[in-house]
Order: structure tokens, then C-alpha cells, then sequence
């Protein structure tokens, strides 16, 4: 009996002292070396004591791959080609992260901008709730009381399927409800800032670079995964700051050169073939042939406008 009571001893003592989730962050980057060296500068301070810090280099050609090293040691770093986007470079930084038994995997940009506890609080809440993805509250650096989204709503019937949820709302103007609430449900997320179990990826795989190598990739995902009954959550009260500026979609759509780019381009955040995707994979069959006609005619508008 003495000897049971120590063994329960020993292994209560063993758990309790056991590390914490690795987690990995994955960075994908490319010829934004100010921009990432800002972000690792402050990053790499992170209160969460397991963290690995993956950066994925598409081929940089401002000295990325050169620097990194020297200035952060202590980061990975993995090199890509520069035909990697930013679903096939996260892609490499999460197989990386999980062929070395990362428990978790945290996908967030290379121009982002957090709290030294970011990591810490992110992971507090997932296993608080047990769930499987969460996203942050993404807010503009250049205005931190804005908010870009608080994840992402599909409006299937209509132009918003992928409708940024309170998407340029005050902080302060929040619904009470949402302010109170530690986290809410969501339909899809943007990848920057969003904590995943390696669970999620073994069910049911990757991002799909194939359909859609830059943009929407990320919605897709947490689309996907919803689909498969793994429910998507996003924390309004932890905020990331995007150095986000709205010209950097702007898009010449009434000169042939701007709407070539703009349709078929795979940067472009109007590049058919992920809209297509999704909208053939996912939008309820009663619903498709209103949420086209509505998808043609906003484009119209845009192209006469």
C-alpha cells in the first residue's frame, strides 16, 4: 500500500513539472526584412517559455536570409523558393513543426505587432475551452483602437461570403455582449494570429496551396475544418496589431493591365481560382446562384467605379 501511494506520488510530481506545449510559430516572408526584424525584435520576448520561432524565407533578396542568423540565433529558419506563396511557405514551416512533435502551431505575420504575453494568453484560453483553432482580435497598427476583424462570417446569398466580422467597428463601439464574452464563434479566420492543435492538421490536412497558394487559403481552412465539426473561435479581448494599409489592395481595375493582375495574379486578393474554389466548395446549393449574381454584380461596380 506504501508502495502504491508513492508511485502516485512520483507520477502526480512528474506531471506536475512536466513542460508546457511546444508550440511553433510559423513566419512566412519575403523582402520585408524592416518589417520582420521588427516584429522578431519583439517577438522573440515572448512570456511562453516553449516556443520555437520558424521564419520561411521565399527567396528573399533584401539580405533576410543573411542577417537572420547573426541577429536572431535562436530563430529557424527555412528556405523556400520564391514560387512558395504564403499557403505553400507556412505549409513547410508546419510540416517542419510537426515532424518535431510541435504540439501546437501558431500561424501570424511578419508584420504584426503583439504583447509579450500574446503566446502565453492565446494558449491559456484554447486549453481553458479545449478548443482546437483560435484566433485573435486583428486590429491597424496605425490606429490600434480600429478593428480589422474579429474572425469571419459567411453571408452565403450574397457578395460577403467572406465578410470580415465588426471589420472597421471602434473598440469602444463593441456590442456589450461581444466586450463580455472571452470568446466567440466564427466561421472562418485570417491566418494572422491563430493558434492550431496539431490535431486539426492530421484530420484534415494542410492549407491548399494548389487552389489557392496566397489569399483566402486561411479562410478556406477554418472553413474546412468547420465543415468537419471542428468549431473555430476567435478572443476579442487579445488583440493583434496588423501594419495594414488599405492601398495595399487598392487595384486598377478599369485598365486592362490592373484587372489582368487583379483576376489572375496569385497575390491578388481577387485572383479567381481560390474564389472560385470556395464558393463551388463550400456555398449551399440553394444559395449559389444568388451569391454569383450578387458576386458579378459588385465586381461590375467596381470596374466602373
Amino acid at each position: 500500500m506504501r508502495q502504491t501511494r508513492l508511485i502516485m506520488l512520483a507520477k502526480n510530481i512528474s506531471e506536475d513539472i512536466s513542460p508546457p506545449p511546444k508550440i511553433a510559430a510559423i513566419i512566412p516572408t519575403r523582402d520585408r526584412k524592416d518589417k520582420l526584424f521588427r516584429f522578431l525584435d519583439q517577438f522573440s520576448q515572448q512570456t511562453y517559455s516553449n516556443l520555437q520561432i520558424i521564419i520561411v524565407d521565399s527567396n528573399s533578396t533584401d539580405g533576410t536570409r543573411e542577417d537572420i542568423a547573426d541577429r536572431f540565433p535562436q530563430v529557424k529558419l527555412i528556405c523556400v523558393s520564391d514560387r512558395e506563396y504564403w499557403a505553400g511557405a507556412t505549409n513547410t514551416g508546419i510540416k517542419a513543426a510537426l515532424e518535431d512533435e510541435c504540439e501546437y502551431i501558431l500561424t501570424i505575420n511578419d508584420d504584426s505587432v503583439v504583447k509579450l504575453n500574446h503566446v502565453e494568453r492565446m494558449l491559456e484560453i484554447a486549453q481553458k475551452y479545449q478548443v482546437l483553432i483560435l484566433g485573435n482580435c486583428i486590429n491597424y497598427l496605425s490606429n490600434p483602437e480600429l478593428i480589422w476583424s474579429i474572425g469571419t462570417s459567411n453571408h452565403w446569398g450574397t457578395a460577403d461570403f467572406l465578410s470580415l466580422n465588426y471589420h472597421n467597428v471602434e473598440l469602444s463601439h463593441l456590442p456589450n455582449s461581444i466586450k463580455k464574452s472571452e470568446l466567440i464563434q466564427v466561421d472562418a479566420l485570417a491566418g494572422n494570429g491563430v493558434l492550431i492543435h496539431r490535431q486539426v492538421f492530421e484530420a484534415i490536412g494542410l492549407y491548399n496551396d494548389a487552389f489557392l497558394p496566397h489569399y483566402h487559403a486561411d479562410s478556406e481552412m477554418t472553413i474546412r475544418a468547420n465543415s468537419k465539426g471542428i468549431k473555430v473561435f476567435a478572443i476579442p479581448s487579445i488583440i493583434l496589431l496588423n501594419d495594414f494599409h488599405i492601398d495595399q489592395k487598392q487595384l486598377n481595375l478599369r485598365q486592362s493591365r490592373g484587372l489582368i493582375y487583379a483576376l489572375f495574379h496569385k497575390k491578388s486578393h481577387l485572383f479567381m481560382l481560390p474564389l472560385i474554389y470556395i464558393f463551388v466548395m463550400y456555398c449551399p446549393n440553394p444559395k449559389k446562384l444568388s451569391t454569383f449574381w450578387t458576386l458579378i454584380k459588385r465586381f461590375i461596380s467596381k470596374v466602373k467605379n
